[in-house]
């Protein structure tokens, strides 16, 4: 079953990942964040599926890409919901990430970022 509040933030940049987790708290979802796709996927391994990935590409020790090529292979992982997160509007055209459930530029209008998570999730006493 997946978590209808939890929401994973992948990115290798500490501030990034933070400011996001916070601001999700504050919106009323619970976040987990992780450094690179390895990172998100030994989290996941023992966990409920998120409502949502937030997953940034460009990452040392597994990219975006990478990360969502192996969770695409995983039945238990590849029904949840995946927002690519890039400061490059051009890589969305990347036929690995085509599919996503979503797009997010950076930088980020928390607004529109909130919005968008909240297609995916219900933050918790809602």
């Amino acid at each position: 079953m997946m978590h209808s509040d939890l929401v994973l933030v992948v990115d290798d940049d500490p501030d990034m990942r933070d400011s996001l987790c916070t601001l999700l708290e504050m919106e009323g979802y619970r976040a987990v964040g992780a450094a690179n796709g390895k990172e998100a996927l030994d989290y996941l391994q023992g966990a409920s599926p998120p409502c949502v990935i937030i997953l940034d590409l460009m990452m040392p020790v597994m990219t975006g890409a990478e990360f969502r090529k192996r969770q695409l292979a995983d039945p238990a992982l590849a029904r949840v919901p995946t927002l690519v997160l890039s400061a490059m509007a051009a890589s969305f055209q990347k036929t690995e990430v085509a599919d996503a459930a979503g797009y997010l530029v950076k930088p980020l209008e928390p607004e529109e970022f909130t919005r968008t998570v909240r297609k995916f999730c219900e933050p918790s006493g809602a």
